[in-house]
């Protein structure tokens, strides 16, 4: 099967088509050869945005190493036998600095999230009036500025609104500031504690959905008007059997803490995590509204457990305040590229230890977080004064499970956290199946 084949029978609020069919009527539409419409594609890698291709493009249009950008050939050498497997994704974010160009970043990442002072901050005041906006939510333009690869294929998703106007999204970025201002000096359950004070309604939830790196795509025939919206995903084998003896195959999962902040005619929308941004910390979500993929009211996005409120919300922010100080500082001391990325954990990585040290388990797959990474981060932890949610962590750090290698009674686990992370609803084949199968794992047979 196809691992980014669509179920026609989703409910989509927008027409969608799956990326293989896309390609194929792309290339009807060029009138190119085969071999010369890959090499107009091979044009697109130079842009960094459009990397993941290497990942998610169908067998029969994979690109040999040799076609590629000189930068892009150790990548593609990873990528071009078949689909990526934990342990090759453990090993692709620990060679992250030598398999990709490192971004001009004046400052560290310990230093981009503790920021310049508050005298560099949006006044509250200000971001309060950006966030009571009732503007409606804008749209992405209908007509194509962005990368060609040939007419109608577009790698944007073109015609789709954001969940928020620009003015609410703006006050978004302002607040992630704020957070992360307090974290580095103080905490952040300083400035949470006197938004409840206010009556401000705030909760925290773990969330999972398909994850595409911001990739987008879509497609217009020369017969249509309107675009097809082409949803992405990033297939990877998971290194679990089926009963029948064949390996599961799975969408890899993006995964943060999200928090809700409503009051006084707000609604700030933010994430903690460890993003390709550079930092670990607090981010805007900002995210285009993708309904197949990141909509977080029909199943796409996956909650798990309950909300975050009150004094637990408190114990939650200590905790990601160590987190944000121990992970940025390791990147800063050891020069890591991305902030780190990979090397001191993906996305699911931090999500999955904020619940390990908070609820004694986890509910992600897969976490790649390997030892010597774990015994920096450990090591650079004992630095800092004893705490609560410093202990935590650390046991947090010593006991989240390792997804490189399962066998026997570890790979019921992993199954559990495997199908625990994936989306309610989804149109992606794949996701379905997995979705709804068996918890047992002895009875999975996809």
């Amino acid at each position: 099967m196809d691992p980014l084949q669509l179920d026609p029978a989703w409910p989509s609020a927008v027409p969608l088509l799956d990326l293989e069919t896309a390609l194929e009527q792309s290339l009807l539409q060029s009138g190119l050869s085969r071999q010369d419409y890959i090499k107009r594609l091979v044009q697109d890698l130079h842009k960094p945005r459009l990397q993941p291709l290497l990942w998610l493009l169908p067998r029969r249009w994979r690109l040999a190493p040799a076609q590629l950008p000189q930068q892009l050939h150790g990548l593609a050498q990873l990528l071009e036998r078949g689909l990526l497997t934990p342990s090759l994704l453990a090993v692709l974010g620990d060679e992250m600095a030598q398999l990709l160009p490192q971004p001009d970043q004046a400052n560290t990442p310990l230093e981009r999230w503790r920021g310049a002072g508050e005298s560099s901050l949006k006044p509250w005041s200000e971001v309060v009036a950006l966030s009571q906006s009732d503007a409606p939510a804008d749209a992405t333009g209908a007509e194509a500025k962005a990368s060609h690869l040939a007419p109608g294929l577009v790698w944007n998703n073109l015609g789709l609104h954001y969940s928020q106007n620009q003015a609410r999204r703006q006050a978004n970025s302002a607040a992630a500031q704020w957070l992360n201002h307090h974290a580095a000096r103080g905490g952040s359950r300083e400035l949470i504690e006197t938004l409840q004070q206010r009556g401000w309604q705030i909760k925290a939830r773990f969330r999972a959905s398909v994850a595409s790196f911001g990739l987008g795509a879509c497609f217009r025939s020369q017969a249509s008007d309107s675009w097809q919206q082409i949803p992405i995903g990033l297939p990877m084998r998971s290194g679990l059997l089926d009963q029948n003896g064949q390996e599961i195959t799975m969408l890899l999962p993006h995964s943060a803490v999200e928090m809700e902040l409503c009051g006084e005619g707000c609604e700030l929308l933010l994430q903690f995590y460890q993003g390709t941004e550079g930092i670990c910390g607090w981010e805007a979500l900002n995210d285009l509204q993708r309904p197949w993929q990141n909509d977080r009211h029909n199943g796409t996005v996956r909650y798990m457990g309950e909300p975050w409120q009150g004094s637990n919300l408190l114990e939650l922010m200590d905790l990601t305040d160590v987190m944000a100080l121990v992970h940025n500082s390791v990147a800063s001391e050891l020069q890591l590229r991305w902030g780190g990325y990979g090397s001191v954990g993906y996305c699911i990585d931090t999500t999955a230890l904020v619940q390990q040290a908070l609820l004694d388990q986890c509910d992600l797959f897969p976490l790649l977080l390997n030892g010597i990474w774990r015994e920096r981060l450990l090591r650079t932890s004992q630095r800092l004064p004893a705490s609560s949610a410093l202990q935590r962590y650390q046991k947090a750090l010593m006991e989240l499970p390792l997804d490189l290698s399962h066998h026997g009674s570890s790979s019921t686990e992993a199954w559990r956290r495997l199908q625990g992370c994936q989306p309610l609803s989804s149109p992606f084949c794949l996701s379905q199946h997995i979705q709804h199968a068996p918890n047992d794992f002895t009875a999975v047979a996809l």
